[in-house]
């Protein structure tokens, strides 16, 4: 089998994280033929398809699940290798701000204005999954983090860029699609969504500290799993609007919650990194730029 390059196995995580290698080809950078020529090539390196192609729309086969989860590994073990050695060769490095997929854009929108003044340092997006990003920060991978969970740890700081409202994700099929809004108590009966990993299972116990709303539903760790069992009517979902969003799918509804808690949105960072003026400087930029009407924290 020929060598598969980190850069094959980015361009496969974002396709397999998108769902449409249109939306993956913009959160790359790139024209979405040449995507589709790069993952073509990459399952004749694999010798068997990855993905199963729909108008609009793609998921995984069980080869592409199994690569899924082995490529976030590598990726990221390759991020931590490359900062390190920089830092050990003393070379100053762009400033990487790194999210969950579903904040692609935002983070996008948060580092093109913050390049635009022209920093010393200016800085660059790497896309994670909403479970890593303390390990990112904690390895040296990336200078911030856009995370949703409470700090309660000293080591790091934080800013919080806005606060978000809750919504339920369903299918377009349930009968409070067509609500404006759900309260809680109208999940009572209902399914939902609880998540795999520390992180997102601990912001969960904050803002839900006597559970969940609803009844304990199927056990998800990645938002191609959440999507389907919502597209099936298995389960709802309790997200940001921005994760909602994300999606993409004509076929799920998000509503707001009424009564749900507000969702902190921050950018954290390493109290003693190495470059924290340039570390902070990003942060308040950030802040200020969320603070603007129609901009990236609406």
């Amino acid at each position: 089998m020929a060598d598969v390059e980190i850069r094959q196995l980015r361009y496969f995580i974002a396709v397999a994280e998108e769902r449409n290698f249109t939306r993956a080809a913009a959160r790359l950078a790139m024209t979405q033929p040449a995507l589709s020529r790069a993952i073509r090539a990459l399952e004749r390196d694999v010798g068997a398809p990855l993905l199963v192609r729909a108008p609009g729309d793609v998921s995984l086969t069980s080869a592409g699940e199994v690569l899924l989860g082995e490529a976030r590994g590598l990726v990221s073990q390759a991020g931590h290798a490359m900062s390190r050695a920089r830092r050990a060769a003393g070379t100053r490095s762009p400033l990487t701000v790194t999210g969950p997929g579903c904040d692609a854009w935002l983070l996008d929108e948060l580092v093109h204005a913050y390049n635009e003044t022209l920093p010393l340092m200016p800085g660059r997006v790497v896309v994670g999954n909403a479970d890593d990003q303390f390990d990112q920060l904690r390895s040296g991978a990336a200078d911030l983090a856009l995370l949703r969970a409470s700090l309660d740890d000293e080591t790091l700081e934080n800013v919080v860029l806005h606060m978000e409202q809750v919504h339920v994700l369903l299918a377009a099929s349930h009968p409070l699609a067509g609500s404006e809004s759900i309260a809680t108590a109208d999940l009572a009966d209902e399914q939902v969504v609880r998540w795999r990993g520390n992180n997102l299972q601990r912001m969960a116990a904050e803002l839900w500290p006597d559970g969940l709303p609803g009844r304990p539903g199927p056990v998800v760790s990645d938002g191609m799993q959440m999507l389907s069992v919502v597209r099936l009517g298995q389960a709802v979902v309790l997200c940001t609007p921005r994760a909602a969003a994300a999606t993409g799918s004509a076929d799920v509804r998000a509503v707001p919650l009424s009564d749900g808690p507000p969702v902190p949105l921050r950018l954290a960072w390493l109290r003693d990194h190495s470059q924290v003026r340039s570390v902070r400087r990003f942060a308040h930029h950030s802040l200020a730029v969320c603070a603007q009407p129609g901009r990236a924290g609406g």
